[in-house]
């Protein structure tokens, strides 16, 4: 619904990403133990709700300024309360903060090079963009789980994600490659108004993003096994916390989002 409401009313979709890149750095910080860090941890949060607004043209000349500002206050925090918030810890905070506020930026990035008409793209086009990198993450999650579930019988990494097995993995690539596809097949076919995309492309765009969200994932695995904590919150029942659920989609958004500025004009992914 957020997307959709995107393509009238693209400050709608900016506001709800901006939401979730907040809540996502809130728990990444509470599960570090890092809320302490006042007041660089909360203007992390705040560095990380700006940033989809950086996607918006009128905001765009103001980023610099911003993450500027958030350094100031960064190392101005670690001088007056090197007591109280450790160089280690402030290493952490930077860790933690600007790769998650980065990766939200894409998000709400890859429907704004559709509204600016990168590469012959379209609005339109870009919407399906966000919606193809959600379903590249998500069709590799479910096929993984499935499969994983079914047949899983080698560990892939026990130390880290007891649960997660090679075969998991190939059923997670399989799945995320057909259905990304047949995605991509169905908005050209249905909804892409005269564009086409490049399947064979958008196949090994699938690919490489099923290898990558599970990247995603382990790591989000092993800061909370670091952390000694189970889930990032408890938002969604089944599901924990905003990171639980956007943590593979935070490395495939950024791939797709450098695959497509890099290729588009070169081997589009969606013809006009």
């Amino acid at each position: 619904a957020v997307i959709l409401a995107g393509a009238h009313a693209p400050l709608v979709l900016v506001a709800a990403v901006s939401v979730l890149a907040m809540l996502s750095v809130y728990e990444l910080l509470a599960a570090a133990r890092l809320l302490h860090a006042m007041p660089v941890a909360a203007a992390g949060v705040l560095l990380a709700g700006f940033a989809p607004f950086a996607a918006l043209p009128a905001a765009r000349p103001f980023a610099g300024g911003v993450v500027f500002c958030y350094f100031l206050l960064f190392f101005g925090t670690l001088l007056l309360r090197r007591k109280v918030v450790s160089l280690q810890e402030g290493g952490l905070l930077l860790t933690v903060t600007l790769p998650v506020a980065g990766a939200y930026f894409t998000f709400a990035a890859l429907p704004a090079l559709g509204r600016a008409g990168y590469g012959g793209l379209t609005a339109r086009d870009g919407l399906f963009l966000l919606v193809f990198a959600c379903g590249c993450a998500w069709f590799a999650d479910t096929g993984a789980y499935f499969i994983g579930r079914f047949f899983g019988r080698h560990k892939l990494a026990p130390t880290i994600s007891p649960k997660k097995t090679v075969e998991g993995l190939a059923g997670g690539v399989i799945f995320c490659v057909l259905f990304s596809v047949g995605l991509a097949a169905l908005y050209t076919a249905s909804l892409a108004k005269g564009g086409r995309v490049n399947l064979p492309l958008a196949a090994l765009l699938a690919f490489c993003a099923a290898f990558l969200g599970t990247l995603g994932d382990l790591s989000a695995s092993l800061v909370k096994r670091s952390c000694a904590v189970k889930d990032f919150g408890h938002i969604m029942p089944g599901h924990g916390g905003v990171m639980d659920r956007f943590d593979s989609l935070l490395a495939v958004a950024p791939f797709l989002y450098f695959a497509v500025l890099l290729l588009q004009p070169l081997w589009p992914l969606i013809y006009r």
